[in-house]
């Protein structure tokens, strides 16, 4: 099935090419036999036809045994798959079970596999977090987490701190008079904007987390500086020539010393400090710069609850989900935002230069490093429970996506499978996170008129996006995971 072929691949082709070998081996087999039959009533004194036919004899033995060697191998492949397959049948067993677990406050009571593998790994005792802010960085995975954020939000009845429509994910300032009209306050705020601690807590209900993510800033830039497109701003040959451009242009070397304002660096230069918060300005005025870095970093340590780590973001999803009492279906994810072309830059010298310019991040980057991998050591089992996600995202995506293409500035957009676009986490894991954001705001704002709101309608017509209508009356609680698992198995 191709449940099975999406799933056992690697098992398969392995299979196939024995099979082939040995049909190979038969005929040359059944080829040597037939010449020494043929030739074997025939003169065989002249020594030249005495050592050919020897040299085939000797060939044919090796051929034999060549070929019980193949059997066997294709055989213990076969039991492997067999295998393989005997203990899904065991696991989609479970799903006729209909297992069911104690409904704690804000999630909806489900059966199912899903339920089973929550009973499995979930933290029974726990509550699931109700109030979240996300600090969303710049080219970290950040959109993944907001897509994820976003859905929670549907799913579970969750209201998001969202501004009056249209917005833009890069107007940086807060302020209370963009925000939708009768929402000041909600569950959950994940979009960008440099951090304002005073402004979010007094819009987020109580009890409210903050997390974010950070990624090797010298990756960061490289990623950034392709998708803002600043080989426009700086044309060369090559993508390492265009970032050596930027570096003579503008006499970065008083970036920092001298001076905060660092040209056509937004989004791309310590992004992520700044989006933490970072007040670049008094830093470069400041009389001990050390100081003021690390005290920062202590306050940081404080804000944010939880902080991710890009490099290891499976990982950093299930930490996530243990400390926030999340589900597996919760952090299900496509990529998203990935471009198809991954330019790089080799030379040290000019990676030095990205690294020395980016120092603010690279310290920011270090310490939380360090305090993710201490919190990852307190959790017991956390990668065997890594190990199932993986397994659960990967087969998901498989029912979700059949194949993709070219999409925003140059990056992978997925098309979507029939089943998939059937399926609200199927369809809302595959929005961009601004069409996302913007649906909600039309459907939220009182404000938007019934005209305006047929004109998003038809502006937002992607069959492998979510729509208008969709983000209104669609199902959300049909569980993927189940579907996934009971579609797997319909040869």
């Amino acid at each position: 099935s191709s449940g099975i072929n999406a799933e056992y691949g690697e098992l398969w082709v392995i299979l196939r090419g024995f099979l082939i070998c040995i049909e190979i081996i038969s005929m040359s087999l059944r080829d040597i036999e037939s010449w020494l039959g043929t030739n074997a009533s025939k003169d065989t004194s002249s020594f030249q036809h005495r050592m050919y036919e020897r040299s085939l004899n000797q060939i044919l033995q090796v051929l034999r045994r060549i070929k019980c060697l193949t059997y066997g191998m294709f055989l213990i492949t076969f039991t492997t798959l067999i295998l393989y397959l005997a203990r899904d049948v065991m696991t989609v067993h479970l799903i006729s079970q209909q297992a069911s677990f104690p409904v704690t406050a804000g999630q909806h009571k489900r059966s199912g596999f899903a339920a089973t593998i929550h009973m499995e790994f979930g933290q029974r005792e726990c509550t699931p977090q109700q109030n979240i802010i996300f600090t969303k960085t710049h080219k970290t995975g950040s959109s993944t987490i907001t897509n994820i954020l976003l859905r929670y939000g549907e799913v579970y009845n969750k209201t998001q701190l969202l501004y009056k429509y249209p917005s833009s994910t890069e107007y940086k300032k807060l302020t209370a008079d963009r925000l939708l009209t009768g929402r000041d306050t909600a569950n959950i705020f994940a979009q960008h904007a440099n951090y304002d601690h005073d402004f979010l807590k007094s819009h987020i209900y109580n009890t409210s987390k903050t997390f974010t993510i950070l990624r090797s800033p010298v990756s960061q830039f490289l990623s950034a500086f392709s998708f803002f497109e600043k080989t426009e701003l700086y044309p060369a040959q090559t993508f390492e020539e265009s970032v050596k451009l930027f570096f003579r242009s503008h006499g970065h070397d008083r970036y920092l010393e001298r001076s905060w304002f660092c040209k056509n660096c937004a989004n791309l230069v310590n992004a992520n400090s700044v989006d933490m918060g970072f007040d670049l300005e008094a830093y470069v005025k400041s009389d001990n710069r050390d100081k003021f870095q690390a005290d920062f970093l202590e306050k940081a340590s404080k804000t944010w609850d939880l902080v991710l780590i890009t490099e290891y973001f499976d990982l950093s999803l299930v930490l996530l989900k243990r400390r926030f009492c999340l589900r597996f279906e919760d952090i299900l994810y496509l990529r998203s935002l990935e471009r198809i072309k991954k330019e790089r830059v080799e030379e040290p010298y000019t990676l030095a230069k990205i690294a020395e310019m980016q120092k603010l991040d690279i310290a920011l980057y270090n310490y939380f490093n360090a305090t993710f991998w201490a919190e990852v050591e307190k959790e017991e089992g956390i990668f065997e429970e890594l190990a199932i996600f993986q397994k659960l995202n990967k087969q998901v995506q498989s029912f979700c996506v059949q194949g993709s293409r070219v999409g925003y500035q140059g990056t992978y957009a997925n098309v979507l499978s029939p089943k998939g676009r059937e399926n609200f986490q199927c369809i809302a894991m595959n929005t961009r996170c601004l069409n996302f954001i913007r649906l909600l705001e039309a459907r939220d704002d009182t404000a938007v008129s019934e005209g305006e709101l047929k004109t998003i309608a038809s502006e937002y017509n992607d069959p492998d996006s979510l729509s208008l209508n969709q983000i209104i009356h669609m199902n959300r609680f049909e569980n993927v995971i189940d579907l996934t698992y009971k579609n797997r198995f319909r040869f």
